[in-house]
């Protein structure tokens, strides 16, 4: 089962069976640790998080192969 860890700052290590799962594993910290990303206040555009997202859970699932 793929384990990664928070994409802004690892202080979490999370295992889930999908990216969806993943996400939702993830939101509990991002809310308290990350609210401006999940707010949409960040210096990032819109959409480049969950890009940053996918690649580090598809780079999770293929170690786990």
């Amino acid at each position: 089962m793929p384990t990664m860890a928070c994409i802004d700052c690892g202080a979490v290590l999370i295992e889930a069976p999908s990216w969806q799962a993943m996400l939702v594993k993830m939101m509990p910290h991002y809310l308290e640790a990350h609210h401006d990303v999940i707010a949409g206040h960040s210096d990032h555009p819109k959409g480049a998080w969950m890009e940053r997202f996918m690649a580090a859970y598809e780079a999770a699932e293929h170690s786990v192969e």
